[in-house]
């Protein structure tokens, strides 16, 4: 699966970022902005979400088996109004990566978190997004 291949991803124009440290990026665009002229959180949080599906796939890659990863829950916390280009990184929060996997296999599903983070141009973090994904074997 190609994350950046989503329709929607793609309408915003979501891409790798130019920078290793950080997943995604993407451009201000006016269409992207709130009504007080910094990035809508709408975007941001599809950013994040993006990222947090992407670092899963990564992580999990070269297992056996197709899986088909599905938010069930977000909990996002803005820090500050966010400007320029956006850059983003993910982390598990206390995943036992052979026992998720485990549980997928002999399961069929499983469940785990992501955490990630949004920055802006001026590297301050603007966006906390935590995600609860269900992941099915197919």
């Amino acid at each position: 699966m190609d994350v950046l291949k989503i329709p929607f991803h793609e309408l915003l124009q979501i891409k790798k970022s130019g920078n290793p440290s950080y997943i995604f990026e993407l451009e201000e665009q006016g269409a992207f902005l709130n009504h007080l002229g910094n990035f809508h959180a709408c975007v941001q949080l599809t950013l994040a979400e993006a990222s947090a599906g992407e670092f899963l796939l990564q992580e999990f890659e070269g297992i056996p088996f197709p899986i088909a990863p599905m938010v069930r829950k977000t909990e996002a916390k803005y820090h500050k109004p966010a400007l320029g280009l956006l850059q983003s990184k993910a982390a598990f929060i206390a995943v036992d990566k052979a026992a998720f996997l485990n549980e997928l296999q002999t399961k069929g599903r499983a469940q785990l978190q992501v955490k990630t983070e949004i920055f802006d141009a001026t590297h301050t973090k603007v966006l906390t997004a935590i995600f609860d994904w269900f992941v099915a074997k197919i």
